[in-house]
């Protein structure tokens, strides 16, 4: 009997700690693929996002901003098949699988990322060029890391110095391929990955889930008691 009730004692707690804890450190807002854009060589550059451009919006699976090109070296792979929508100026599902190379693309990442106050640590691996913006906090452009040029596969670690309170703070990731494959693109904050919201269970839902927890318990428990 002891070990039943503080079984239903645990379940309960559980689902408090579930319901009360951060579900992400940041959350997408906006993907969106630019193809054949006309400065490929620097990550950023408006023209890049030009609404002329082959263009659609994707979310982010549970993998994160965690995108690596294969042998096909096509869009769709190297994003690991996202379902695309919003597709603008001829861009098609089978341009981005199968004829739409991975060179000369622009991805334009918002959202919002969970800052500590001061130091906060960071993963950008890249190839090519990559620009990270906190659009709230002083810098501008550039201020997480301005690296729009190509290059090799760099991972890079650093920290980020948040000069206001902890919080959710505002961010564009900026990537630009060019110059041939791989593509590679890795964006961790405090060593959480960056999901869209369909891939993060959300507050609301978890705070459901453990008050229904609670009542079954509740329940379960006065039928013992009885």
């Amino acid at each position: 009997m002891k070990h039943s009730l503080r079984a239903l004692y645990f379940l309960p707690c559980m689902a408090l700690l579930l319901a009360v804890a951060p579900t992400a450190h940041a959350q997408i807002s906006s993907a969106t693929v630019y193809l054949g854009i006309p400065d490929a060589s620097n990550a950023g550059d408006s023209a890049n996002m030009a609404s002329t451009l082959e263009s659609a919006q994707f979310n982010i699976g549970s993998l994160g901003v965690n995108f690596e090109s294969n042998a096909n070296y096509d869009v769709t792979s190297f994003l690991n098949s996202p379902t695309f929508f919003n597709m603008q100026n001829g861009f098609t599902n089978t341009i981005a699988s199968t004829t739409g190379s991975a060179d000369n693309l622009e991805l334009v990442i918002t959202g919002q990322a969970f800052l500590n106050a001061g130091s906060n640590s960071f993963v950008v691996g890249h190839d090519d060029g990559v620009v990270l913006t906190f659009t709230s906090l002083p810098g501008g452009f550039g201020n997480g890391l301005n690296d729009p040029g190509p290059t090799g596969f760099t991972n890079t670690p650093f920290n980020f110095n948040n000069p206001d309170a902890s919080g959710l703070y505002s961010f564009t990731l900026d990537y630009a391929e060019c110059c041939g494959p791989p593509a590679d693109l890795l964006f961790t904050v405090n060593g959480a990955p960056q999901t869209s919201p369909s891939a993060t269970p959300e507050p609301s839902s978890l705070a459901l889930m453990g008050t229904g927890v609670l009542a079954f318990a509740g329940m379960v428990r006065r039928r013992f008691v009885a």
